[in-house]
């Protein structure tokens, strides 16, 4: 199913009565903006979904956790990829990031119906924790398949691989962590990262102000100028 079906028929359920959403759509030149507004008294969920000239274009998430603890989440879409940026906060304090790498064809529809869709295998997923004054790599983990149970780690508690490669339905990671994330992808979808593994308090409050007003509409690249290597 294509991204822009997964978007569709998000916001034709947001639409139902049985909903408790709010939802808006508008055309601000061209782009094609739906917000939907959910909030099922557990936790509030806002969302924008952007098509730039009818083809899908970010998806920006602000998320209530309750405790005082919020996220926002920024996803772009380009040429098959998908590159997802999440900020974990409390008042004016970021407390972790992630990032994320994914494909178009591995996205699902939510089976729960809150989300435009969830992630059904992703190449790459990072965490970062805040550490006296800097935000460092603490996870990360390859090939992850929601349905098989899959993933394979490189780097959590009690595991830390600084080289290998890893296999995965045709799809081959290589990887060297040091100063930076080393990543080759080979098989369909080849390509390579170089990404770094530490931020200073300064990038990390660019990212947050990158993902808290709409900069994130116009481009990926304010991210990318900060996260590669």
């Amino acid at each position: 199913m294509s991204v822009e079906s997964l978007f569709d028929q998000y916001y034709e359920r947001a639409t139902l009565p049985i909903r408790n959403t709010e939802f808006n759509r508008e055309q601000r030149g061209v782009f094609d903006i739906r917000q939907v507004i959910e909030d099922d008294e557990f936790r509030n969920l806002n969302h924008k979904i952007i098509l730039k000239d009818g083809v899908a274009s970010s998806v920006w998430r602000e998320q209530e956790w309750g405790f005082g603890e919020n996220s926002l989440d920024v996803t772009h879409f380009s040429d098959g990829f998908v590159q997802s940026l999440s900020l974990r906060y409390a008042g004016d304090s970021v407390t972790g990031v992630k990032l994320s790498l994914s494909r178009h064809e591995w996205l699902e529809a939510d089976p729960d119906y809150r989300l435009p869709y969830i992630f059904g295998r992703t190449d790459m997923e990072s965490w970062f924790r805040a550490s006296e004054m800097t935000m460092s790599l603490q996870r990360l983990r390859l090939a992850f398949d929601k349905e098989t149970k899959h993933t394979f780690t490189v780097k959590d508690n009690g595991v830390d691989r600084e080289k290998t490669e890893h296999l995965y339905k045709g799809v081959e990671y290589r990887i060297e962590l040091s100063d930076g994330i080393r990543l080759v992808i080979d098989g369909k979808g080849s390509r390579k990262i170089n990404w770094r593994t530490q931020f200073s308090a300064d990038e990390v409050r660019a990212l947050y102000e990158y993902a808290s007003g709409e900069a994130w509409m116009d481009s990926w690249q304010p991210v990318a100028d900060i996260v590669e290597g």
